[in-house]
């Protein structure tokens, strides 16, 4: 299982390059920046990241040695941690013998040769297909689909607008997050663990220094940062100093 959610790590990060860059990143560009991420919570090399992905990526099982980096990953793609990832992803398929597909990241000495002209025609064919199939499935897409955005402190359910889409501010509608996730405000009174431990109360640590917290597992509302559990240390130091 490590290997399927190393894969949707870099998956999920060459989207976001490519959504800010506006080229396709090279696979260095995805272990650095999945790397960055994740030494947020537990210090590992894009190097590291890399050899373990090329191993993914030609079908051999992988082993992520640290826990904190594995839960790291699943808390990037948006799951409590490592077990909420294997519990979710345990009634799809087995996973195939063959290699799994990866981002078409750019080498260096990789070049793009076009169609010979005999095919021209039917490239144009079918890419005026895929256009009008895309158009037709893209409107009742945009027009059905639910959105929500950060408002303050929660998620409100919002009209489609193609400019806050745009910007990152829509957010695909999710009953748990409107429902469930909202900024908070702890103080040493709050109740921070569930009776088994787990953490009940999330935090993230931004540029300025100051600590934002949220009632659930995720990813920060506007910066995309994958939100740690508060723990004991962060409790002692910040709010019940």
């Amino acid at each position: 299982m490590h290997k399927e959610l190393l894969v949707k790590a870099y998956e999920k990060v060459a989207r976001e390059l490519f959504k800010k860059q506006a080229i396709q990143p090279s696979l260095k560009a995805c272990g650095d920046e999945l790397s960055l991420i994740i030494t947020e919570t537990f210090p590992y090399s894009e190097k590291s990241f890399r050899n373990l992905y090329n191993k993914a990526k030609e079908g051999e099982e992988i082993t992520i040695k640290q826990p904190k980096v594995v839960d790291a990953l699943a808390q990037y793609l948006e799951y409590k941690d490592f077990r909420d990832f294997e519990n979710q992803n345990s009634l799809k398929k087995k996973e195939s013998k063959a290699p799994l597909p990866s981002p078409n990241f750019i080498s260096k000495n990789q070049s793009f040769k076009g169609p010979n002209l005999n095919s021209k025609f039917f490239l144009i064919t079918i890419f005026m297909s895929f256009l009008l199939a895309s158009g037709f499935f893209g409107y009742h897409y945009f027009t059905k689909q639910r959105w929500m955005e950060w408002q303050g402190t929660h998620y409100v359910e919002a009209s489609f607008e193609a400019e806050k889409l745009k910007n990152g501010v829509l957010k695909a509608y999710k009953d748990e997050r409107v429902e469930n996730f909202e900024q908070l405000t702890p103080n040493c009174e709050t109740i921070f663990f569930n009776d088994d431990g787990s953490a009940r109360i999330w935090y993230v640590k931004n540029k300025n220094g100051s600590i934002e917290y949220f009632s659930s597992y995720g990813l920060h509302p506007k910066t995309g940062k994958a939100l740690k559990p508060l723990s004991q240390y962060m409790i002692n130091k910040y709010l019940c100093k």
